[in-house]
C-alpha cells in the first residue's frame, strides 16, 4: 500500500521550473499586482517580461493569459454593477474574431528567436512610447479595435495598456472604466486560453506555478489597495521603466 507521501507525489505534477524560478515568478506576480492596485502602473507587462526570461518561450503567452485571467476575473466580478454593456459587447465580438484570425499565425507557429524579439520589442514599446487616448463613441470602431488588439494579444498577451487607453475617454466614470476593462481583458484572456488548449498546449505541469501566481497576485492586490495613494507614483514608474528595459535587453541577449 502506498504511503501518504507517495500518494502526494503521484497526485502532484512535477514542476517544469526550478524552485528559484518558481519563487521569482510568485514574487513577481505579488509585486506586479500590488503596484497595479496601488499606483496603477503596468504590472501585466512586468509579469510578461519576467516570464520571457525564465520559462520556455512557447509557454510565455499561455501562462501570462491564465495569470491575467485570474487577476482580472475577481475585479470584473466585484465591479459588475458598473459594467457598460454598450462598450463591452463590441469588444467581445471583436475578441472572438481577432483571436480566431490569429490562430494560424499564433505563437506556436513562431520560432524562439522571432517570438522573443517580438515580446522584447513590445515591452520596450509599451514602456517608452506614450499611448494616446482614443476619443470615439462608435460601436464599429470598438469592434475594429477589438479585432486588432485581440489578434496582437495572441502573440504578446499584455495588451492591457492599449485597452485602457482606448476605453479611457469612452467610459462615463472611473468605476465604469475599471469594470469594463476588467471584463473585456478577462474575456480576451479566456479566448486565448481556449485557443492555446486547442493548439495542444499542456497545462497540467504548470498548474502549481499558475495557482501560486494567481494566489500571490490576489494577495498583492489586497495589499496594494491598502497602499493606494501612499506610494510615490513617479518614483515607481521610473524604477519600473528601468526594470522593464533591462528585462527587454535580457530577452534580446537570450537569443543572440
Amino acid at each position: 500500500m502506498l504511503s501518504a507521501y507517495q500518494l502526494a507525489r503521484c497526485e502532484m505534477p512535477e514542476l517544469p521550473i526550478t524552485s528559484d524560478i518558481f519563487l521569482l515568478l510568485v514574487t513577481t506576480s505579488f509585486i506586479a499586482s500590488m503596484l497595479t492596485a496601488s499606483v496603477g502602473i503596468g504590472g501585466g507587462t512586468l509579469v510578461l517580461a519576467v516570464l520571457v526570461v525564465t520559462v520556455p518561450i512557447a509557454a510565455v503567452v499561455p501562462l501570462h493569459s491564465v495569470v491575467q485571467l485570474g487577476s482580472n476575473t475577481g475585479r470584473a466580478i466585484m465591479t459588475r454593477p458598473h459594467l457598460s454593456m454598450r462598450l463591452f459587447w463590441p469588444l467581445v465580438i471583436g475578441a472572438v474574431i481577432g483571436t480566431l484570425a490569429a490562430a494560424p499565425f499564433s505563437a506556436f507557429w513562431l520560432n524562439e528567436i522571432q517570438l522573443t524579439l517580438l515580446l522584447a520589442g513590445f515591452t520596450l514599446l509599451v514602456t517608452w512610447v506614450p499611448i494616446p487616448a482614443i476619443k470615439t463613441h462608435r460601436s464599429s470602431h470598438s469592434l475594429l479595435f477589438s479585432i486588432g488588439i485581440s489578434f496582437i494579444g495572441v502573440f504578446v498577451s499584455a495588451t492591457g495598456p492599449l485597452i485602457a487607453a482606448y476605453l479611457r475617454h469612452q467610459a462615463a466614470s472611473r468605476q465604469e472604466l475599471v469594470a469594463t476593462m476588467a471584463a473585456s481583458v478577462s474575456t480576451m484572456n479566456f479566448l486565448r486560453i481556449v485557443l492555446f488548449s486547442g493548439l495542444g498546449f499542456v497545462w497540467y505541469e504548470w498548474l502549481v506555478p499558475l495557482a501560486a501566481m494567481i494566489t500571490a497576485g490576489f494577495g498583492g492586490t489586497l495589499i496594494g489597495l491598502q497602499l493606494l495613494g501612499r506610494l510615490p507614483e513617479k518614483l515607481f514608474q521610473t524604477l519600473l521603466k528601468l526594470l522593464l528595459t533591462t528585462l527587454a535587453f535580457l530577452m534580446i541577449i537570450r537569443v543572440m
